[in-house]
């Protein structure tokens, strides 16, 4: 059976199997005051690395110990490189460097649970939002379908980002559904858990409260989990972290689907 074939077959048991799992709230949220554990709300925290623990390309022993030694509550862990390209030329070199990497952290542990942030699938706004035509999704489609295959054995579950980069809450549903319906296609049946951001990608301002809910709810409808990143003050470098509102319309908004989450259980 080809990878495609396999892809299709998985997703259509993971559907027909009712898509019965419990719903994963992850979060990786670092504020100025407030809470310093959200477990106490029914989140999780998700340890992720990136090239500042990892380095700049495949990480050696000695970063992978050191990987390995983060704060961890869950066998989950999640890799973060954005700087290997996944498009053009320089496609095949990263899948091998993504496979090493992979590998390496599968030898030092073999109980844990691998994902890679943003690259199952490759994010896309415009082409998902059929703003390039149909060759603009195929040439999308071909690019994850590439990657899945040389990637969707080396991982457990599947990352894709949905950061918010406009106003229009309409315009990234559309978006997001076609994110999330690409990272089912090529998962293999395994698990798919979106990346989210309270934020505006360019201003940082946090999202008005149905919005951020609208989000939230389009990732409970279509996803395994879903990941809550944040926080950044303003542009650094370097980067500091927002102060903490109790009563900001996104916190109160998540409060009210962690409610309906738990209530669903």
């Amino acid at each position: 059976m080809n990878f495609t074939k396999a892809c299709l077959v998985a997703a259509f048991l993971w559907v027909s199997q009712g898509h019965a799992a419990e719903f994963k709230v992850f979060e990786h949220l670092n504020f100025d005051g407030g809470p310093k554990d959200f477990r106490q709300f029914g989140m999780e925290r998700l340890t992720i690395v990136d090239p500042h623990i990892l380095g700049p390309d495949i990480p050696n022993p000695a970063q992978i110990d050191e990987a390995k030694r983060q704060p961890r509550t869950n066998e989950h862990l999640v890799i973060d490189i954005e700087s290997w390209p996944l498009e053009g030329e320089g496609q095949a070199v990263s899948i091998g460097k993504y496979q090493q990497t992979l590998t390496a952290f599968r030898k030092a542990d073999p109980n844990i649970r691998l994902g890679l942030y943003s690259v199952l699938p490759v994010r896309d706004y415009w082409r998902a939002n059929g703003h390039h035509g149909e060759a603009g999704v195929a040439a999308w489609r071909k690019t994850n379908s590439d990657i899945a295959a040389g990637l969707i054995p080396y991982v457990d579950d599947l990352y894709p980002s949905l950061y918010t980069f406009y106003g229009d809450k309409d315009a990234w549903i559309v978006y997001a559904e076609a994110n999330l319906r690409e990272a089912r296609r090529i998962s293999a049946g395994k698990p798919v858990y979106c990346f989210l951001w309270p934020q505006f990608f360019k201003t940082f301002a946090f999202l008005p409260g149905d919005y951020w809910y609208a989000e939230l709810d389009t990732c409970r409808r279509m996803a395994d989990g879903v990941v809550l990143w944040g926080t950044i003050r303003d542009a650094g470098p370097p980067h500091r972290s927002a102060e903490w509102d109790d009563k900001a319309e996104w916190w109160q908004a998540t409060l009210r689907f962690l409610s309906e989450v738990r209530g669903t259980r």
